[in-house]
């Protein structure tokens, strides 16, 4: 398996925990102690992407991750813990979201793998 992870600053975009964006889901970290205040994080976090970037109202926004949302736990042995709350984008109203950063940078990807 091979795997290319390439990372960019988009300036001016305040996002107060790391947020990733796949083919298929938006990712919400949070990381604390204890594990209930990481999960907490995560979760919102991914609300307040939702009522950023893709048109929600606050309280649908948080009914729709409270049923939609998917939350593995990803670090349960460390000083912190980390959660991730992750959402179908199948599911999500067609956005693009960090000024079309996604689609860029899977471009560059698509270059590197040749």
């Amino acid at each position: 398996m091979n795997t290319v992870v390439i990372v960019e600053l988009l300036k001016g975009i305040a996002t107060p925990w790391p947020r990733l964006e796949s083919d298929t889901h938006i990712i919400s970290t949070g990381s604390a102690r204890p594990l209930e205040d990481a999960f907490r994080i995560s979760q919102l976090d991914l609300v307040r992407w939702l009522v950023r970037d893709y048109g929600f109202g606050e309280l649908d926004a948080y009914q729709y991750a409270t049923q939609a949302v998917e939350s593995p736990l990803a670090n349960v042995c460390d000083t912190n813990y980390t959660c991730v709350a992750k959402l179908r984008k199948e599911w999500l109203p067609a956005r693009e979201t960090y000024r079309g950063l996604h689609g860029r940078l899977r471009e560059t990807a698509a270059t590197l793998r040749r």
